[in-house]
């Protein structure tokens, strides 16, 4: 355990209360600053734990409660982590988390929670209101924290997850405060800004005009994939404290794009937004994560869109890299997704090669099986290469670009329906 074992209490409310695996998120402030909380349930069927944050900073501070008498909760707030606060004399970490804060709250009529927080050290009072927003289910874990941790809600498979408020009402709430608006990018009919959050540091695209189409499901997918992209750097934030997996490394606690996070649009048009996100992460640990990851949508319905539905020659892979039917996989199985043979040779024949060291060091006809991608400029279908690891992320590099209007061959049916360059 990362934190003190918790004491267990009765919470009786006037209004129903989330069941057992459950998490309930509220709004409100404590003063006048505002805040998003979510209260965790376990097996007990009660309120054990939880995390808030501050709207204007963003990193989740652990909340641990403690019994209090009927129709009240006790909730003690983390102080951040420093090696003389949660470290021992022989390096080892304490057993119980420093507490910065008193929190001491009561149910009323709505479901809501109201009540006082209370400086640990000072005695400062200030009044807390909250306002229940949602709940979720949470996965099974033997440690509600981690089971809070939206890094951990599950994807779907082979589509790429597409997050609504319902899944993660919590998250949802922590990023719909104001962004800082960037310049407006023009090309023609379509236009589009990058919007910065300015707590992360990070900028992601909003869509201004399509062409005449409905803007609202392409933004709706550029903001869920906004909170997927920002989702770490919170989480290492949150990293200060010892409930959230503090642990003593430089990374934690910072946004942990320090070396930087990019997103850029690749192609946009009424059917189709292809972007790609890069950067470099690190939340302590031996190394960074250096990444490249190319994302599509279909720009009508905002419906993520993976290379298997585009592309011919793209199929599902078990872990001993024979090719399956996905549908007919375990439910477990271990699936992967890249190239047949076909597609593999066709690649590796045709594209730009490096020079005799960089192809026998890299092995890039190995890596075309096993590391491609594809992704689209506004005139190009582009293979390349993504997810290599850090030993050798120095070979990821675009290793073959093919003309729109030549492409036909290698799309789909469904995938050419894109590109107004290839309609009949």
């Amino acid at each position: 355990m990362r934190f003190a074992a918790l004491a267990f209490f009765s919470f009786v409310a006037t209004a129903p209360l989330a069941a057992a695996g459950e998490a309930v998120t509220f709004s409100g402030t404590i003063g006048k600053l505002p805040i998003i909380v979510e209260l965790a349930n376990g097996a007990s069927g009660q309120y054990e734990a939880g995390r808030y944050s501050y709207m204007a900073k963003g990193a989740d501070i652990p909340l641990h409660a403690s019994a209090n008498g009927k129709g009240s909760v006790t909730l003690e707030e983390e102080k951040p982590c420093t090696p003389k606060l949660c470290k021992k004399a022989d390096d080892s970490q304490v057993d119980e988390a420093p507490i910065g804060a008193i929190w001491s709250l009561k149910a009323d009529a709505a479901g809501g929670l109201a009540g006082t927080w209370k400086d640990a050290e000072s005695g400062k009072v200030l009044p807390i209101k909250l306002e229940r927003k949602g709940s979720r289910t949470l996965r099974d874990s033997d440690d509600l924290f981690d089971a809070m941790d939206p890094g951990y809600y599950p994807s779907g498979h082979p589509e790429p997850p597409v997050f609504t408020k319902k899944d993660l009402p919590y998250d949802f709430l922590k990023v719909s405060r104001p962004l800082n608006e960037g310049p407006v990018t023009n090309a023609g009919q379509l236009s589009y800004r990058m919007d910065e959050d300015s707590r992360v540091g990070l900028a992601y695209p909003t869509v201004v005009s399509l062409g005449g189409e409905d803007i609202g499901p392409i933004n709706a997918y550029l903001a869920q994939q906004r909170l997927q992209f920002e989702i770490p750097a919170f989480t290492c934030l949150s990293r200060a404290y010892l409930g959230f997996a503090w642990s003593g490394f430089d990374g934690e606690g910072t946004s942990g794009f320090d070396g930087g996070g990019q997103v850029t649009v690749e192609h946009l048009s009424p059917r189709l937004i292809g972007i790609s996100e890069s950067g470099s992460f690190y939340c302590g640990g031996a190394h960074p994560d250096n990444f490249t990851d190319h994302r599509l949508a279909d720009a009508r319905t905002g419906q993520a869109l993976v290379p298997e539905k585009l592309l011919k020659g793209w199929v599902a892979k078990d872990d001993s890299g024979n090719i399956i039917d996905p549908a007919t996989a375990a439910k477990d199985a271990i699936i992967t997704w890249g190239p047949d043979d076909e597609l593999a040779a066709y690649v590796n024949s045709h594209r730009d090669k490096m020079d005799a060291d960089s192809e026998q060091d890299c092995g890039y006809d190995d890596l075309v099986k096993q590391n491609l991608a594809v992704y689209f400029t506004q005139d190009s279908l582009v293979f390349t290469l993504q997810g290599l690891p850090h030993v050798i992320f120095a070979c990821t590099y675009d290793m073959l670009s093919v003309p729109l209007k030549d492409a036909r061959p290698l799309l789909t049916d469904a995938g050419a329906k894109y590109f107004a360059e290839l309609d009949n």
